[in-house]
This record gives structure tokens, C-alpha cells and sequence, in this order.
């Protein structure tokens, strides 16, 4: 009981501290007069794996002033708005932070946690208000994707404040899609995401608390972690009553869309909105359904990106710990051998 309480403080600790962006120190916005505001929601704003430039995506900088021209009392990243942090910081605030009149907020995603650059952004959970509404960031890279400590408490204080608050809207934003993975129906669609070593128990630790949410109000859970070959930067499902799973990630594409939640009279109405001039559906046209109808026609492989993969392994830390590992292994081998 002590640590939970513990959690909860720390949680509210981290809180008092969230409205301000780390990136641009601009404030989040309240709401207006009548309770009304705006959410502009994407992620993987780095563009394409292959983009060395240490800029963010060309759609999304081509696109500054339209986002800009939302309005929108936050931009919510769904993770990986780096590609390397420490390369690109510098970068990125000539190019984005400075020019992005929005407050922005980062859930953290893999390419994240790299370096020290913008290290204080990753601290997590971070409670954003908005009204009676609240938005909850997450780092779903922590403990192999599970909710541990001050995470599972800050989830849990949001369902005690839900029972409290009949009729707000929970948006709960993270990298990982959790509760995709270990799911038959979600978990095919993301094959190429980043994953848990082991499944996180999603349905029986997390599932339970978004229902006792869902009682009193709306929960959208919204992630960010899309493999490249995703048929749309979209994704948004229905999960059951009150509780709705949606995806959105840019990947430096025509298809490169965000998501834009406005909140009129409690009452969350979704728009995307195209960075390349594309025609789109509405956001709830891009579900599980949807997306499974485009899974028989896969992209064909780019062999131009040959030579760029081969260095990316090369020079990845994971290749070399296989190879001392490796090394290491076979010169016990040995050793052992030589006594026989």
C-alpha cells in the first residue's frame, strides 16, 4: 500500500511539472471559455529509417506552417521523434522546435533513448490537463514494455480521477502499441514494430484498469510504432464500449498524415490531416478490417537500400556484443577442450 501511495505522489510530482514543453517551452493551452480545444497527435516524426540528415521528415517540415495553422493547444508525439538524439538536436531545434508554435510532447519511443540530448523529456509518465480531460504519456520502452511502478500508478490514479469526473475523455499516449502484442487480431498488422521480449500481460494488468475508465467516460489509447510498410499512418479500432485503440506514424511518405481530436462539448470528433495534399478518409475508416485488405499487396523490396542495411547492422551495438559474445564462447570452448 505504501508504494502504490508512494507512486501516486511521484506521479503527482511529475505532473505539476507537465504543461510546459521540454522541446520549445511553450505552454499547453487550456481550453477556451465553453470547454473546447484541439489535439494534434503523431509520431515518428523522423521520417524514414534510411533519412541520415539528422532533420525531421521532409512532409513534416514542409508542412510547419499548416501545423502551425491548427491551432491546436498541443502536438502530441507518439515516440521516435528522433533518429539519433545526440546527431540531431541541433537540427531539430533550428528546424522544428523553433519554428513549431504548438507545445510540443514526446511519448519516448527506441531511437528515443539514445544519447543525452533532450534526456529530460524522457521522464515518464507525464499528465497533461485539459478541462475535466486528461492526456497520460507513457514509456512503453521501460521494464520490456510492462507498466511497473510510478506507470502502473499513474494509470491507476487516472482511473480513481475517472470515477470522479463522469463523462472525461482519457487520451493515454505511448510508442509501443501494447496492447497489440500477444493479440491475434492487432498483433499481425504490426509485425515489423519494435516488441517485447516477452509478451506484456496487456488483458490481464492493464485491460482491467481501462474498463473501470471506460465506466465513467471515453479512453483512447494512441501509439506511434508503425513499421514501414504500413498501408496507412492511420490506424483506429474500436476496442469495445468507451475504449478505442488508434495509431498514427509518419514515415517521410505520400500516406504521412496526423491526427487532429477536437473536443466540442465533451464530445471528441477525429479529422486526419494529410502533410502531402492527399484526399483521406475519415479516421475511423482505417481499421483493423480496413488494414488486413491491404496486407495482399506488400511493397516490393528496395535493393538500393542494400547497402545502407548491411552498415546499419554493421555498426549496430547489438552486432557487436553478438560478436564478442560470440568470441567469448567459442574461446571457453576451446579452453575447455585443451584439458581434455
Amino acid at each position: 500500500m505504501r508504494r502504490t501511495a508512494f507512486g501516486i505522489l511521484s506521479a503527482t510530482a511529475i505532473f505539476a511539472q507537465a504543461q510546459i514543453s521540454p522541446f520549445n517551452q511553450r505552454t499547453a493551452v487550456p481550453p477556451d471559455s465553453s470547454g473546447n480545444y484541439r489535439l494534434l497527435i503523431g509520431g515518428h516524426l523522423h521520417g524514414a529509417s534510411s533519412n541520415v540528415s539528422g532533420y525531421p521528415a521532409s512532409t513534416v517540415l514542409a508542412s510547419i506552417d499548416a501545423i502551425n495553422g491548427t491551432g491546436a493547444n498541443a502536438f502530441l508525439s507518439t515516440g521516435d521523434l528522433f533518429l539519433h538524439p545526440d546527431r540531431d538536436s541541433a537540427q531539430y531545434v533550428n528546424a522544428l522546435f523553433r519554428e513549431l508554435a504548438l507545445p510540443l510532447f514526446n511519448a519516448p519511443g527506441n531511437h528515443d533513448l539514445h544519447g543525452s540530448a533532450f534526456a529530460g523529456s524522457r521522464r515518464m509518465p507525464v499528465l497533461l490537463k485539459f478541462g475535466k480531460d486528461r492526456v497520460l504519456l507513457l514509456d512503453t520502452e521501460r521494464d520490456d514494455g510492462r507498466l511497473k511502478g510510478e506507470q502502473a500508478a499513474a494509470l491507476n490514479a487516472l482511473a480513481e480521477y475517472a470515477a470522479q469526473a463522469a463523462g472525461a475523455n482519457m487520451f493515454i499516449i505511448s510508442h509501443r502499441p501494447i496492447w497489440s502484442e500477444g493479440d491475434d487480431r492487432y498483433s499481425s498488422l504490426f509485425s515489423g514494430n519494435t516488441r517485447s521480449l516477452l509478451n506484456p500481460d496487456f488483458h490481464a494488468d492493464v485491460l482491467p484498469v481501462l474498463r473501470r475508465i471506460s465506466r465513467q467516460g471515453q479512453v483512447f489509447w494512441i501509439s506511434g510504432s508503425m513499421a514501414g510498410r504500413a498501408p496507412s499512418s492511420i490506424f483506429f479500432q474500436p476496442e469495445e464500449e468507451g475504449i478505442t485503440y488508434i495509431q498514427c506514424a509518419v514515415r517521410d511518405e505520400r500516406r504521412d498524415a496526423l491526427l487532429i481530436a477536437d473536443v466540442k462539448q465533451g464530445v471528441v470528433q477525429w479529422t486526419a490531416m494529410s502533410l502531402t495534399g492527399q484526399e483521406l478518409a475519415a479516421p475511423e475508416t482505417y481499421d483493423a478490417a480496413w488494414w488486413r485488405l491491404q496486407q495482399g499487396t506488400p511493397e516490393t523490396f528496395n535493393w538500393r537500400l542494400m547497402p545502407y542495411l548491411v552498415k546499419k547492422n554493421l555498426i549496430h551495438p547489438a552486432f557487436s556484443y553478438g560478436v564478442i559474445s560470440t568470441v567469448i564462447v567459442m574461446l571457453v570452448i576451446f579452453l575447455l577442450r585443451r584439458r581434455r
